[in-house]
């Protein structure tokens, strides 16, 4: 079962969509298999230029990277923990502004 913080995040990321989907990123939400022990949440974004991803664990681990479709290399890697007073736009604030900067 999803933790409280895994479907606040999916619900945060469902708002987000339209926004996302109008940078030109094709979005996709994909969930664990129910039988694993710890449940995550990942967010898969492809466009001409990058392909990106935020995998958030229920533990709050979260690993965010994007990569340069062109170059092949590593633009954003960044692992850290969500504290229990996350704010989604704020963590992953970063890992967004990059993706805007690069419009397709």
């Amino acid at each position: 079962m999803f933790t409280v913080m895994l479907t606040q995040f999916e619900n945060w990321m469902q708002e987000k969509r339209q926004e996302i989907e109008n940078w030109g990123y094709q979005l996709e939400i994909v969930k664990s298999p129910s039988d694993v022990v710890e449940q995550s949440l990942r967010l898969d974004l492809d466009s001409d230029n990058y392909i990106a991803r935020i995998t958030l664990w229920d533990s709050g681990d979260s690993q965010q990277e994007i990569i340069d479709v062109v170059s092949e290399q590593m633009v954003f890697d960044e692992y850290f923990k969500i504290s229990a007073n996350f704010n989604f736009s704020k963590d992953f604030e970063k890992f967004f502004n990059i993706l805007k900067l690069n419009l397709c």
